[in-house]
């Protein structure tokens, strides 16, 4: 059973409208600061609320969970917002201002991931909800799971020696108090393992029984808690409280109760905390196992990661700051050839040098960089030194300098091409200079044989496009299979398995049927069909210029356009 939060989906039909929407999104943005300076003008409002309207409405075609809902509650909000001056209405734009800073933020994660992960949005949703008075979404909304067939092993209930309701009552005074100590801050741990002995209990007496459920599944995620797999913050305090409640129910109302099935909203979000834990323990393997669910492909930290990425600077602002820094350093490294040429006096000219280099090395360190920023900060006392004239240089000390900035250069070329997380940060500052230096090397590489492949297969359109034309005059078309054969060893080049397979289909189709020499019947029909495998593999590779490792199902288009010309594309 599928129960993930986070699914893959093709980012292609999102860059299609990504950057149109995108351009709505940053109009509404504008429209909204203008009527916060003039709160009046109920025009900016209206037209500002139609574009969030248009938003709404293409988020809804692209079916991406959660940036829908986000949508809805966005039009809902801004449609509630009165006219005039007040404490009211800032208060509400300052709510929609960030949902306009989250939105494209969104869009370029699951454009940047391949996957969309809804959960991300749903403190934004809920933001927006609070300021309605509409109830929260919890955080298991959009996690799936079938809690009327749950296959918990049968265990027959401990016997007890004492009334049903004392026992219980006993039990619930056990819970409340390490709960009040936990809510206190006071001896968590061992509170919160007192918890779990309390629904232990509580679970070993009415094993066997629906509610029963509610106690095993409650127990595991507070001991989640107590092992710190899960956060104890303010919504997982008031699951104890809603546990406690749970309780209460059994202590007046007695036995009856626990033929009943516990609260579905309750049950469903411990179940997808347990999910979320990791936690390694046969009692949650029995649990998921028992709802049919696994564990979520990402844990408590990865979520708060991802969540703490959407609030960092967009791919534009990084994309901006990595190009004003390679034009610095590619300034800085002219001017220590110069000087290695012409002779150290020529760095007395650019005084201005260390300064650059100093703010350069102050970027690296704030965006987390602090390997490549200390080996910058090295270099720059030399120049100092030298420009000073306390220190002697050699040509081949400037050409170290040179060296380093160019180690420099593609470890920022590195930062334009991930997501700014914290673990990518430290893989990038782990790299030695030889490994960034090389992987700056293969990824430029990589790019030219990606171009030229590109290159191939729109020169190959155009080919087709002519033999068309031309009443398939066959001189149109004689280049077209030495250029698939130079894309499909690219693809081999690029360790790209299946792309190349694909294109060897395309090239036997080429070879056997278009340049056999026979008269095809229906041949612009079969022209159609091979160009959408055509098609198919270049959207393949636009997807990945951007990530080596995109999905691969996009070739399936091409798969099938060959297998209905009747070249297979080989297992």
């Amino acid at each position: 059973m599928t129960t993930d939060t986070a699914e893959r989906f093709n980012p292609s039909s999102l860059k299609l409208v990504q950057n149109e929407l995108v351009a709505t999104i940053e109009s509404a943005a504008n429209r909204l600061e203008r009527f916060a300076s003039d709160p009046n003008d109920g025009e900016l409002l209206q037209n500002c609320i139609d574009d969030i309207k248009q938003i709404r409405g293409t988020l809804n075609l692209l079916q991406l969970r959660g940036v829908d809902t986000l949508a809805s509650e966005l039009v809902e909000h801004i449609t509630d917002i009165p006219l005039g001056d007040g404490a009211a209405t800032h208060e509400k734009l300052e709510r929609i201002t960030s949902v306009f800073f989250i939105l494209p933020r969104y869009l370029e994660y699951c454009t940047q991931t391949g996957r969309s992960m809804a959960v991300l949005l749903i403190p934004h949703i809920n933001d927006l909800r609070a300021a309605r008075r509409e109830p929260l979404l919890p955080m298991s909304y959009y996690f799936q799971v079938d809690l009327e067939h749950c296959q918990r092993p049968e265990q027959p209930a401990a016997d007890i020696p004492e009334d049903f309701r004392h026992f219980v009552r006993r039990i619930r005074h056990m819970y409340q108090v390490a709960m009040l100590s936990v809510l206190q801050g006071k001896q968590v741990k061992p509170s919160l393992g007192m918890m779990v002995r309390a629904l232990e209990r509580l679970d070993s007496v009415t094993a066997g029984r629906p509610m029963a459920q509610l106690w095993w599944v409650g127990a595991e995620m507070i001991g989640a808690i107590a092992e710190g797999k899960l956060q104890l913050n303010k919504s997982r305090k008031m699951l104890l409280g809603a546990i406690d409640r749970e309780f209460k129910r059994v202590q007046f109302e007695g036995d009856a109760v626990l033929d009943r099935a516990a609260a579905p909203a309750l049950l469903k979000e411990l179940v997808y905390l347990v999910a979320l834990a990791h936690r390694d323990s046969s009692k949650t393997d029995a649990i998921l196992k028992a709802y049919n669910v696994s564990r979520l492909a990402y844990s408590e930290v990865e979520l708060l990661r991802e969540q703490e990425y959407l609030k960092g600077p967009s791919a534009t602002t990084v994309t901006s700051m990595t190009a004003v820094l390679q034009e610095e350093l590619r300034a800085s490294k002219n001017i220590l050839e110069r000087a290695a040429q012409g002779g150290i006096e020529m760095l007395k000219e650019t005084p201005e040098l260390p300064e650059t280099l100093k703010k350069i090395a102050e970027i690296l360190s704030v965006v987390g960089l602090v390997a490549p920023s200390n080996s910058l900060r090295t270099e720059i006392e030399k120049i100092s030194g030298w420009q000073n004239e306390t220190i002697e240089a050699s040509p081949d000390d400037l050409l170290g300098v040179a060296d380093t900035l160019l180690y420099i250069e593609s470890t920022v070329s590195g930062l334009a091409r991930m997501n700014l997380s914290e673990e990518k940060l430290a893989a990038l500052n782990a790299l030695s200079r030889e490994e960034v230096l090389s992987n700056s090397q293969i990824h430029e590489a990589e790019t030219l044989v990606i171009e030229e492949a590109e290159s191939g297969l729109a020169m190959i359109k155009r080919a087709l496009n002519s033999y068309s034309e031309s009443n398939y005059d066959i001189g149109h078309i004689k280049n077209v299979s030495s250029t698939l054969s130079t894309v499909r060893g690219g693809m081999l080049v690029l360790a790209l398995p299946r792309a190349a397979k694909v294109v060897a289909a395309c090239e036997a189709f080429v070879n056997e049927a278009l340049l056999g020499g026979e008269q095809l019947p229906a041949v612009q029909h079969l022209l159609e069909t091979f160009a959408d495998a055509v098609i198919s593999l270049e959207y393949y590779l636009d997807a990945i210029k951007s990530e080596k490792g995109a999905d691969t199902s996009v070739l399936q288009i091409a798969e099938e356009s060959l297998q209905a010309l009747g070249y297979p594309v080989a297992p």
